[in-house]
């Protein structure tokens, strides 16, 4: 081979990998689009006033909720302002995967003595979830987003 046709497949060989980059990067970008997306982000900017005079409401009632999981199991306990536990109380988590947004879980956790409740969030993604907590006694509602790993499911 002679150095000018040693320069040539040179050149012919890094504009093909070239190529072949730009391809593997297309492919990648391309792919499934529903873990980039949060779903309905056009409402939740819109109403965000709302969530943020939700928050301050839910601040000024004083409750709180502990989270604990087990695998896939969940337990909330919570309790007013002066730490009695919650009771009468309707519990509801909407768990959305991080890396899934696309997948959220609902679900209404049973009331337990003491406060607590317990509840099993359903669905095959493991890994870090964001939990949408909402909980409800008379007229009086407080809501908290909490953020924890779950384990014993898929990828």
């Amino acid at each position: 081979m002679t150095a000018s046709t040693r320069w040539i497949v040179i050149v012919v060989g890094l504009l093909a990998g070239n190529a072949l980059a730009v391809a593997i990067l297309l492919a990648a970008a391309g792919g499934d689009t529903g873990r980039r997306v949060l779903p309905d982000y056009y409402r939740r900017a819109a109403a965000w006033d709302l969530t943020r005079a939700e928050a301050a409401s839910s601040a000024r009632l004083g409750w709180s909720c502990a989270v604990r999981t087990s695998g896939r199991e969940l337990e909330l306990t919570c309790r007013d302002r002066s730490g009695a536990p919650l009771a009468g109380a309707a519990v509801e988590v909407q768990a959305t995967p991080r890396g899934r947004a696309d997948e959220p879980i609902a679900v209404r956790l049973a009331p337990g003595s003491g406060g607590v409740h317990r509840g099993s969030i359903a669905g095959r993604r493991h890994g870090i979830h964001e939990l949408a907590i909402s909980v409800e006694r008379a007229d009086q509602r407080w809501s908290a987003v909490r953020v924890v790993e779950l384990t014993g499911g898929d990828r």
